[in-house]
């Protein structure tokens, strides 16, 4: 279906203009207003607050992976970048750039989901429901670079589920690995579903070399700043993970190689024992498993199960929005002093105890669900 026979679709037009309005929401929540500031928390500017050791804005002067370290993979930092150069020093100048390229992913993301949901035969108000008027996409969409990933990931797998175009579709998933790292948990289902070795080299071929071309340049120029990035990751505390219950620490390296395990055991799993589960119902089992196993598990990841949500009609509507306000009642109380340290056992880890717990039911449910859609 071309574009003008889309934009003449009353439908089409209701849902893109539904996820813009949505996502302008995320924005507004978000924005830093000159007098009050912004009414929430988001990562996007804490960045803006970092300085030099000179005292002058990072984001403003300098270049992400050559002159500061940036915890986050290439693309956001060229996001970031992009929106320190255009700044001029100004905070609102700043946030209008980085959430105004944000708002552009969030509408191509609803426009190849709502391809992808016309190619499954599915029911677009699955789009509205699960992820245009998500609560994670509202508080966490202008908070982190997340639905930049998620564009990614979408049009990486609607261009290898519904377009058959394979090596099109690696390159996307070498854009979303250069985003964020969790999509290369995606690169051996997708490999998975192809027909010959040699094909599914040039897959991992593509992808791999996607995202080491968007890495290069700055290992070249400046190495150990682009190292220092992955390091603050490895040294990172534990955030939002079950494990911080088990080891009453968000500081422990067990729970850390307990997390490495657990992980790498559930994604195995995966990729051995659910062979017989459809693509997606797999990419969303491994994904879930990411969230669910890793040691930084941000409530903004949640933003990356959305589509999953929509394209996969298996998950109650009951068990996804407890999963979602759970999600959302992370950030809600992280800064309320009288819960005490958020990254310890207390009100906000419950909070995260019980989407972590939700995640848990619905990889059991994507497992052993044997009447799914997709």
């Amino acid at each position: 279906m071309s574009l003008r026979e889309l934009l003449n679709d009353p439908e089409y037009r209701m849902v893109m203009m539904a996820a813009a309005m949505s996502f302008l929401v995320s924005i507004l929540i978000h924005y830093p207003y000159p007098k009050t500031g912004a009414p929430f928390y988001s990562d996007i500017l804490g960045f803006w607050v970092r300085m030099t050791p000179s005292g002058l804005r990072e984001v403003v002067v300098g270049i992400p992976y050559v002159t500061y370290y940036f915890e986050y993979p290439t693309i956001c930092g060229l996001i970031l970048w992009a929106g320190g150069w255009a700044s001029r020093g100004s905070e609102q100048s700043f946030a209008t750039v980085e959430f105004g390229i944000l708002l552009i992913f969030a509408v191509l993301t609803a426009h190849f989901l709502y391809l992808f949901l016309s190619h499954l035969k599915l029911s677009h108000n699955r789009q509205l429901v699960y992820s245009v008027f998500a609560p994670a996409l509202i508080f966490y969409g202008a908070y982190n670079y997340d639905i930049v990933q998620v564009f990614f990931v979408v049009l990486s797998l609607y261009l290898f589920v519904a377009k058959s175009k394979q090596k099109l579709s690696a390159l996307a998933l070498g854009l979303a690995i250069a985003t964020k790292l969790s999509p290369a948990l995606l690169v051996p289902i997708l490999m998975q579903e192809i027909k010959t070795w040699r094909d599914r080299i040039y897959y991992a071929v593509i992808a791999g070399g996607t995202f080491a071309a968007m890495n290069l340049p700055y290992m070249i120029i400046n190495y150990n700043v682009w190292l220092q990035g992955y390091t603050f990751l490895k040294n990172y505390i534990l955030e939002d993970s079950f494990l911080v219950w088990v080891f009453n620490s968000d500081t422990s390296q067990v729970a850390k190689d307990v997390s490495y395990a657990l992980l790498a055991i559930s994604a195995v799993s995966i990729y051995v024992f659910t062979r017989n589960r459809p693509l997606l119902v797999r990419a969303f089992m491994v994904t879930c498993a990411f969230i669910l196993f890793s040691y930084i598990a941000a409530p903004q990841l949640n933003v990356g199960l959305l589509p999953f949500f929509a394209l996969v009609p298996a998950i109650p509507i009951p068990l996804f929005y407890l999963s979602e306000f759970a999600d959302v009642a992370i950030i809600l109380s992280w800064f309320n002093i009288s819960t005490g340290y958020a990254a310890l056992p207390g009100i906000t880890q419950t909070y995260a105890l019980v989407r972590q717990g939700c995640i848990a039911l619905i990889i059991g449910i994507l497992a052993v669900r044997r009447k799914l859609l997709a």
